[in-house]
């Protein structure tokens, strides 16, 4: 399996030298970071590109943009939204008993979405893990991975437990990561998985993290049973 080459989407360039700038604090908070402009010029890049960066670093917390007036460094810090876990550990610190199984472990050839999600080239191979977690005789959760290679790492080496565990015992565990939580019906081969009929409401999650460069690194879906799993969302008033 050969590493894929370095091919990190513009925006991703302009970000990273940016956000290294604020977090080593050659960049304050307060102060005002190039135009638009300027960073399509000095980069050589779309406007569409630096615009992107600028999401990125907003989103991170690490940026404060004003209309019509450019952007500032908002924080040295970046902005811990939820920390960051496998969903066995997660489960675990709720209190579920869980027991994995490795369904299949395999190369192939990334599909349409998977490019997508791990920014590769049509014809790109990943690793392709699927997972099943148990609650005593029931199948809760169907786990869905796709993982770029890296070099030194064999991922048929994976046996089914924790796979950030198996990624930091080998110093490439995700740094970040994006989710995205919806509502689904499940597919006739989803409900098999999930031993519940074909149609049945459930909870999808799905995750693309990213490694130190700022480049996706997995692309997970979580597929949960909607009669066993829910969300807790602790609010408060604003006052």
């Amino acid at each position: 399996m050969t590493a894929r080459p370095s091919r990190a989407p513009l925006y991703r360039t302009i970000q990273s030298e940016i956000q290294r700038d604020i977090l080593s604090g050659k960049l304050k908070p307060g102060d005002w970071l190039p135009s638009e402009s300027q960073l399509r010029a000095q980069y050589g890049v779309s406007q569409t590109s630096v615009r992107r960066a600028f999401q990125e670093l907003q989103r991170l917390g690490l940026v404060e943009r004003f209309h019509g007036r450019g952007s500032i460094v908002a924080s040295n810090e970046i902005r811990a939204m939820s920390l960051m876990l496998g969903l066995g550990r997660e489960l675990r610190q709720r209190g579920f008993a869980i027991r994995p199984e490795l369904l299949s472990n395999v190369e192939e050839a990334a599909d349409a979405a998977v490019v997508r999600a791990l920014d590769l080239e049509a014809g790109d191979t990943v690793s392709h893990i699927e997972r099943r977690y148990w609650i005593g005789d029931d199948p809760f959760v169907f786990l869905d991975h796709y993982l770029v290679p890296q070099p030194g790492i064999d991922f048929a080496e994976f046996t089914g437990d924790s796979l950030y565990a198996f990624l930091s015992g080998r110093d490439a565990q995700p740094t970040h990561a994006r989710e995205r939580v919806s509502a689904v019906n499940l597919s006739a081969a989803e409900a098999e998985r999930l031993q519940v009929e074909p149609g049945t409401a459930a909870m999808l999650r799905e995750r693309t993290s990213f490694g130190v460069d700022q480049r996706p690194v997995e692309f997970t879906r979580y597929i949960l049973r909607g009669d066993r799993y829910h969300l807790d969302i602790d609010l408060r008033s604003e006052r």
